[in-house]
């Protein structure tokens, strides 16, 4: 790929191929924006992906969401990282527009409205919430695909904390809050996010989310926080 892309689009993966190409392919429908995917895989060997200089593949050799995400932190060449879990897909075609353009007015992080997609066929649900430094004290609102924000920030704040495997994207939300970057919220359904037995939301990981959710609340002096998903605030 020839030039500096304004985006880096990072895909952390494990094991699900039959989701991944789907979001990928969100990716590469994107408008009018200058981007690079990075798909950063943490399970089994990927199939092959077609040819297209736009999209990298590195191998994280199994050591954890966490360390996928830094890695891909690390490798990324474009101004602004985007986030996008491999079991969902952006929306709208021109969403790198909008953020970009929120990010060019001033904004320190954008985030976007979602829609819920149920594996087991309930109906669709509208994920649409504000956030500050204020209101992330207490509930995590932000979805992280969607997220976007400069890379510059990483070299300043430090990347994704391992101690926090399933919070490591709220403690960010609130390093950058905290720090004094503007929150902007781009007030469209641009991500459709899998609501599915696989999601580390799920019950099996009950006990260790309270557990990162306490480690959370020590590190930030949040006080006691209220296990939730995605579906609470529905």
């Amino acid at each position: 790929m020839a030039g500096v892309p304004r985006f880096s689009v990072i895909i952390p993966t494990h094991n699900r191929p039959h989701f991944l190409a789907e979001a990928v392919q969100s990716v590469m429908m994107q408008e009018k924006s200058v981007f690079e995917i990075i798909v950063v895989n943490d399970g089994d060997p990927l199939p092959p992906f077609s040819a297209d200089s736009r999209l990298r593949h590195l191998e994280n050799a199994r050591r954890g969401a966490i360390a996928a995400r830094n890695l891909g932190i690390g490798a990324a060449r474009g101004d602004v990282i985007m986030w996008l879990d491999d079991d969902d897909r952006l929306l709208l075609p021109d969403y790198l527009m909008k953020a970009d353009d929120a990010l060019r007015s001033g904004a320190g992080l954008v985030h976007c409205d979602g829609t819920l997609v149920f594996e087991d066929g309930r109906a669709e649900r509208a994920f649409a919430h504000d956030a500050d430094v204020n209101s992330l004290a207490g509930n995590n609102t932000i979805l992280m695909s969607g997220a976007c924000y400069p890379r510059r920030l990483h070299e300043v704040l430090g990347n994704f904390d391992a101690a926090l495997p399933f919070y490591a994207d709220w403690d960010w939300y609130l390093r950058v809050a905290r720090a004094g970057h503007v929150l902007a919220r781009v007030r469209e359904p641009a991500v459709a996010i899998r609501i599915h037995a696989a999601n580390t939301s799920g019950d099996a990981t009950l006990a260790a989310r309270q557990a990162n959710l306490d480690a959370l609340s020590h590190k930030h002096g949040l006080g006691k926080l209220v296990l939730k998903t995605h579906l609470d605030f529905v």
